[in-house]
Parts: structure tokens; sequence; C-alpha cells
């Protein structure tokens, strides 16, 4: 309401000054050169009937309030009302300060026409402009409550997407493994009871693979998609989860991991902010490092940091690998550019580059 008011009485305020100047300036100049009768006309009364018509102008929208109204019928009802008090006000004042000396009726209609056209016009321009602010506010409330519906929409996918990656990893690591269990044991039965009746070696050998193909599937398959649906320990915060990550890369490879005192704030599992959607995304990020540092050579270190910076939770990943060729540019059905698709839906970032000597750096951002 105030940001409307100060457009509208303004912006109309300008205009008006501006023209009745202008008018002032020029009458004054004509009369002077073209009626010598009228050479002694002050061009300051004249500016002083214009500048008391801008006063009365404004003054008559602000007293209405014409900016506090909605109906564009009603504020131009308002802006022609407040026209004729200006226009009106303009010619009494031009009167009392002997602008003219005993003025024709024509003259009097003529200035307080000119006078209510310019009031009109001024009024208008400063109408177009609140309702312009008017309908700039709209849009972006419209706009603003679109991504904030979006961004609950978001929330939802993100908090189901979890529930589903936690049930199946939950089924995989105990329906699945039980079965698997159960099955290794019928196994074991079978090759104990063909044992006991002499059956050809080249079965028993044949079932006691496929038992062991199967304790691998179990240990390690098995395992392993159930923690790459739901990182181990990510209910306990981000940092444990990617200590369990870079627990589990081969001890010939030096991992390290530094967090920064405001990432343990905000990870904290009771009163932290970090949601479990925004450690999850994270985690991704650390795997993406160590799968690039792992795929794209021997790298014998790789290096983790967390920080805070900004407002946003940075997660860094380098290795000391061969670094990544430029030239190759980006696989747009690659890991990063999945990830960087998926960092974008929440205004995240993600950016790979090469380290000299050699090395990567894979660093995200994620707002928090």
């Amino acid at each position: 309401m105030t940001a409307d008011r100060r457009v509208l009485l303004r912006l109309t305020g300008i205009v008006a000054l501006g023209y009745g100047l202008g008018a002032s300036i020029q009458a004054a100049y004509v009369y002077s050169n073209l009626i010598p009768a009228w050479q002694d006309v002050s061009v300051w009364a004249r500016v002083a009937a214009n500048v008391l018509a801008v006063l009365l102008l404004v003054g008559a929208l602000w007293a209405m309030g014409v900016y506090r109204w909605v109906s564009l019928a009603r504020i131009l009802g308002g802006l022609v009302l407040a026209s004729v008090v200006a226009a009106g006000g303009r010619t009494a004042a031009q009167e009392l300060l002997s602008v003219y000396s005993n003025p024709e009726r024509a003259t009097i209609e003529a200035e307080f026409v000119a006078g209510l056209v310019l009031a009109l016009v001024s009024g208008c321009i400063g109408v177009w402009g609140m309702s312009a602010r008017r309908r700039s506010r709209a849009h972006l409330r419209r706009a603003e409550r679109e991504a904030l519906e979006v961004e609950h929409v978001l929330e939802a996918l993100e908090a189901e997407e979890i529930r589903v990656r936690r049930e199946v990893a939950e089924g995989l690591h105990g329906s699945l493994q039980g079965k698997l269990v159960v099955v290794n044991a019928h196994l074991d039965e079978v090759l104990g009871r063909l044992v006991e009746r002499g059956a050809d070696p080249d079965d028993v050998e044949t079932l006691r693979r496929v038992r062991d193909e199967l304790d691998v599937v179990r240990e390690l398959d098995v395992r392993q998609m159930s923690r790459l649906l739901y990182p181990e320990r990510l209910e306990l915060g981000l940092v444990p989860a990617v200590r369990a990550l870079l627990g589990r890369l081969p001890t010939a490879i030096a991992t390290r991991l530094t967090v920064a005192p405001e990432v343990r704030t905000v990870d904290d599992p009771v009163q932290g902010t970090l949601s479990t959607a925004q450690r999850l995304l994270a985690v991704r990020v650390v795997e993406e490092g160590v799968t690039n540092a792992l795929k794209n050579g021997p790298a014998a270190t790789i290096v983790v940091a967390l920080a805070v910076v900004d407002r946003a939770l940075v997660v860094a990943v380098e290795n000391d690998g061969p670094s990544p060729d430029p030239s190759r540019g980006s696989d747009p059905d690659g890991g990063t550019a999945r990830l960087a698709s998926r960092l974008h839906l929440v205004r995240g970032t993600v950016r790979l580059e090469a380290l000299r000597p050699r090395g990567a750096r894979l660093e995200a951002r994620l707002p928090l």
C-alpha cells in the first residue's frame, strides 16, 4: 500500500510539474514576443499557479486514497475529480496572481480545459505506474507461490525416494539374504546326500561351485546393492556415512576426510538442519568422486572435504590419479552429468576440474 501511494503520487507530481513548468515558460515567451501588452506578465506568477495545481492534484489523490482502490473505473473516476480540483485551482490562482487582466470567458475556459488535460494525462501516467507495480508484485507473488509448490513437491518426492530406497535396501539385506541362506542350507543338505550315495564327483563339484557363487552373491553383491540404495550409517549423519564409504575402499588407497565445524553443527542427528535427502545427495557426490578416482586410473590418495560456505554445503573430492582429459568433454549419460541434473533440481551445482600436475577435483554445492 505504501509503495502504491509513493508510485502514484510521485509519478503524477513529477509529470504534472514538468508539464506545468514547460507550459509556463513557453506561454510567457510567446506572449511577451507576440503580444506587447502582455510583456509585463511575470513568468513566476504562471509557475506559481501551475505548482499550486500540482499540489492540489497530488493532495486530492492522497486525500481520496486512490492508491487503495482496486477497480479501474473507480480509480479513473477519482482521477477525474482530482483533475477538476487541480484545474479549477490553477484557473483561480491565475486570476489572483493577475496573470490575466479582465480575462474573457473563453480564456478562462481554455485555461481550465488545458489544466484539466494536463492533470488527467499526468494522473493517467501515475495510475499506469501504480498498476504496473501491482502487476509486477502479483507476478512475483505468483512466481514465489509456484516456486514454493515446486519445492514442496520436490521435498515430497525426495521423502518418497528415501522411503522406497530404505525399504528396498532392508528387503535386500533382510529378506533376500535370508532366503539365500536357506537355499544355501538346502544345497549343503543335497550335497551331503549326494556324497553319501556316491554321486558323480563332477556333479558334486558343480553344486559346490553353485553354492559358493550364491555365498558370494549374498555376501558381496546383495550387500553392495543394499548400500548403493541406502548408504550405511546415513541415519547417524553425513560424516559417519562418508566414513563408512571410505572405509570400504582398498587399503592400498590412502583416504582422508576433513570436516569443518559448521558441518558437524548442521549434521547433528538431533539438532542439525541437514535433511536425510541432503545427506543422501552429498554421499552420492562422494561416491561419484571415488568412482572417478578408481575408474580413470590408479589413485594413491583420495581426500574428501566437507564445509559450509555462504549457506551452502560444499562437498569436495580430490584424488592424485590421472587428470581428466578436457578434450573428451562431458558424457551426457555419465555419472557426473546425472549428478549435475539431480543437483540442479535443488538449485545446486557440481564441477569437475583437472588438477596440475595430476589429479582431479569434484566439487558440489548444495544450498542449505
